[in-house]
C-alpha cells in the first residue's frame, strides 16, 4: 500500500514539473536539440531528487522494521531464558526436597551423587540465566535486576522480568 503511494506521489511530482516546464519554456514541442537537451536535464534533476527521497525513505522504512524484528528476536530469547530458568529452579526445588525428605541415602551412594551432580548443575544453569536475565531485561526494558545470593530469591526475579515482557 506505502509502495503505490508513493509511486503514486512521485508520478504527481514529476508531472507538475513537467506541466511548469512547459507552461513557462513552450507550448508546443520544439525541434531543437539545445531545448531537448535542456528539458532532459530539467526532467533529470528532478527526477533524481524525488527518486533519491523515496529511497531515503524505504531506507528508513526497512530500518524501522529490522529493529523491530530484531527487538522481538530478542524479547522471544528472553522469554525462552525466562522459561526454561523458572523449569530449572522448579527442578532445582524438587531434588533439594527429595534429597531432604527421602533420605536418598538409604537408597544407594550412587543415586545420592546423581542428584547432587544434577541439582549443581541446575543450579550453575540458573546462575548463567540470571546473568543473561539481568543484561538482556536492562537493555531491552532498561530493568534494572539485583544481583541475588539464593536461588529463590532468583525466582521472584525471573517471573518480574517475564510478567513486564507480557504487558
Amino acid at each position: 500500500m506505502k509502495t503505490k503511494r508513493i509511486l503514486i506521489i512521485a508520478i504527481i511530482v514529476l508531472s507538475i514539473f513537467l506541466i511548469l516546464y512547459i507552461a513557462v519554456f513552450h507550448h508546443s514541442l520544439s525541434t531543437n536539440h539545445e531545448e531537448w537537451g535542456s528539458f532532459g536535464s530539467y526532467i533529470g534533476g528532478i527526477g533524481g531528487i524525488v527518486l533519491s527521497c523515496s529511497i531515503f525513505y524505504y531506507t528508513y522504512l526497512i530500518d524501522k522494521e529490522h529493529r523491530k524484528t530484531e527487538n522481538n528476536t530478542q524479547t522471544l530469547k528472553l522469554l525462552e531464558v525466562v522459561g526454561e530458568s523458572l523449569t530449572c529452579i522448579q527442578r532445582w526445588k524438587e531434588l533439594s526436597f527429595k534429597l531432604v525428605t527421602e533420605n536418598a541415602w538409604d537408597r544407594g551412594m550412587p543415586l545420592h551423587e546423581h542428584m547432587e551432580y544434577e541439582r549443581k548443575v541446575l543450579q550453575m544453569k540458573i546462575w548463567t540465566n540470571y546473568k543473561s536475565t539481568q543484561v538482556m531485561a536492562n537493555h531491552l526494558y532498561g530493568m534494572n535486576i539485583p544481583n541475588v545470593d539464593t536461588i529463590d530469591k532468583t525466582e521472584d526475579y525471573f517471573i518480574s522480568v517475564f510478567n513486564k515482557i507480557k504487558q
